[in-house]
Parts: C-alpha cells; sequence; structure tokens
C-alpha cells in the first residue's frame, strides 16, 4: 500500500534532490556548450544547419534558468517559490512507497525542511537530461545529502520527469531510489597501518590498526591527550550483526569502556560514542574521521560531555601515515 505523507521524515532528501535535479539540467547544459556538443558554439560554428540537438538548447537554457531563480528561492526560504517549479499536481516518490503530492503539500514540507535543516548541503552528480518528446524530458542521477556539518552524508539516486506546463518547464515526477549500501569493515581496510599526530596540534594521537585473523575484526591500539582527556588503550572494529552497521568496542588501559556506532559520510566516517570511566563518569562525544587522502586523516570531536558537564570541542587534528619507524 501507498503511504500518502504530509509529514515530514522524507522531506531532505526532497528538498535537495529536487535542487539537484534543476542542477544537473544546468550543469549538462553549460558543460555541453563548453564542449562544443549539443547546440553550443562549436557546433553552430561547423554547420549552417540546425540540427535535433540544437533545436533543444532554448529548452535546456529554460531549465537552467529555472534553477537560478530556484537557488535565489532557496537562500530566501521560500517554500512556497520552491514549491512553483512543480506542476500543480507534481509528486514526489521513494521505493519505500512515500509519496508527497500537490504544491500544498510540497510547500509544507519544504517550510518543515527549512526549518529543521538551516545548514544542509548537498553534492550533484548529474548523469543525463534527456527529451522525449517537444513538452517532456526525463533527468538522472544521483545526489549525495548532507544535514550539518557533523552528519553523515546519505546517497540517493533520482529520475526525474519534466514537462512544459503554461509556457515552463516544471517538475511532474521525482523519484527517489535508495540504493542498498550497507557498510563493511572492508571499507576501513584504507586505516590498516600506524598513524600519529602531527607536531604541534591541539591533541597527541597515535594508533595502530591490524587485521584479525580472519579479517572481520580490526584491532586497534591507541594512545590519546589532549587538554580534558588522557586515554590509551584497545579497540575492536567490525560489523555489529544486530544491527548490520560498524561498531567499535573500546578498552582502556584503566578501565573504562566506551562503544561507537560509525555512519559513513562518503570517505569519512562519524563516530557517535557512549562510554564510563573507571570512576563511574559517563563519557559521551561525536567524533569525526576525515579521510584527506591515503596518508592523512583528521580527527575531531564535538558534542562532548563529561558526567554532567559539557567540555569544549576539539578542533581538527591532522594525523598522518607512519611509513617507516
Amino acid at each position: 500500500m501507498r503511504t500518502t505523507l504530509k509529514c515530514r521524515r522524507y522531506v531532505g532528501y526532497l528538498f535537495l534532490i529536487l535542487m539537484t535535479t534543476l542542477a544537473a539540467s544546468q550543469h549538462l547544459t553549460w558543460l555541453r556548450e563548453s564542449r562544443g556538443e549539443e547546440g553550443g558554439k562549436g557546433v553552430a560554428a561547423s554547420s549552417s544547419q540546425p540540427t535535433a540537438s540544437d533545436a533543444r538548447t532554448p529548452d535546456r537554457n529554460s531549465i537552467r534558468t529555472a534553477f537560478e531563480s530556484f537557488a535565489k528561492a532557496f537562500d530566501s526560504g521560500d517554500a512556497k517559490a520552491l514549491s512553483s517549479y512543480w506542476t500543480a499536481d507534481g509528486e514526489y516518490q521513494n521505493d519505500s512507497d512515500v509519496s508527497i503530492h500537490g504544491r500544498a503539500d510540497l510547500e509544507s514540507s519544504f517550510a518543515e525542511f527549512f526549518s529543521n535543516n538551516p545548514d544542509a548541503k548537498a553534492e550533484i552528480h548529474p548523469a543525463s537530461l534527456r527529451f522525449l518528446s517537444r513538452d517532456t524530458a526525463i533527468g538522472q542521477g544521483t545526489v549525495a545529502v548532507r544535514r550539518g556539518p557533523t552528519q553523515p552524508t546519505k546517497a540517493a539516486n533520482y529520475s526525474a520527469l519534466f514537462v512544459r506546463d503554461d509556457g515552463q518547464w516544471r517538475l511532474a515526477q521525482l523519484r527517489e531510489i535508495s540504493p542498498s549500501d550497507n557498510p563493511t569493515v572492508d571499507d576501513l581496510s584504507w586505516l590498516i597501518g600506524k598513524w600519529k599526530s602531527a607536531a604541534g596540534e591541539g591533541a597527541e594521537i597515535r594508533t595502530t590498526y591490524t587485521w584479525d585473523d580472519n579479517k572481520k575484526f580490526i584491532n586497534v591500539q591507541f594512545t590519546l591527550k589532549e587538554r580534558t582527556l588522557n586515554l590509551s588503550g584497545r579497540q575492536i572494529i567490525g560489523v555489529d550483526p544486530a544491527t548490520g552497521g560498524i561498531r567499535s568496542w573500546t578498552f582502556e588501559a584503566n578501565g573504562g569502556v566506551a562503544e561507537a556506532d560509525w555512519r559513513r559520510d562518503g570517505d569519512h566516517w562519524v563516530l557517535d560514542s557512549d562510554g564510563t570511566l573507571p570512576d563511574g563518569r559517563t563519557l559521551k562525544q561525536t567524533n569525526v574521521l576525515r579521510r584527506i587522502n591515503n596518508d592523512t586523516i583528521t580527527w575531531q570531536s564535538v558534542d562532548r560531555s563529561l558526567g554532567d558537564e559539557t567540555i569544549p570541542d576539539l578542533a581538527p587534528v591532522k594525523v598522518t601515515r607512519i611509513k617507516s619507524e
């Protein structure tokens, strides 16, 4: 049974995939024009007769113009203006049989999105824009959505149906397809080896990552010294069969224990950690492990609390691979 939603659970994807769809049209137009393809200057210079693809250049430009004004509406948080880029009966669907129908529900969804996600960003990967007839076109591609700087990136594919409606190109249907992409411990294989923080950083970090015998888990030895904490011990990283997600179990040398859920953010990882120190105080923090390249990462700890007290965030610490000692 299809569920029609006025609630906002799926609004993050809805909004940013819409932006991506229009951006894909803009990107493809500029790309073709710069290469002299499909109506670009190179084609015009080589032929005095317009080709079929040349005839669609005004439509591509119209979609590009729509995106430019759409972006202004986004910057101003204008939900009503954003919903106007859909046909009156336009709809959004995903592969969980959730759908939102019509401008009114789309507008309220956008308004809720702006309220709850002021820092959301999207990374756009357009794939194609093709015309099915004089008044219809399909755009396809992928989008990676991040709701905030420490939030994981969510990836989805999209297929969008554009129609010419009262002389303007609008969205008639947007279909989101969320790929099944559960992480595995192999996704962390690039960590295998020894790492240490650079001199002068805000924390002294030294870690060693090794495989266990059957490569189901990664074993870690670590030391961490910073202004609030001085920790050392070992950690085990693997897939938790109860959830299917990456999880780590930490055992500190002084008797403290902690667990963390790892959330993938592209090549980066966000760790929601919850632990207990030997004196019984709880330590909660979100650690962000950003992969710069195969030999460089940054480590950052934010949203931290020790017992009932909030402790300061740590700025990103540069950590590099030790290639020889």
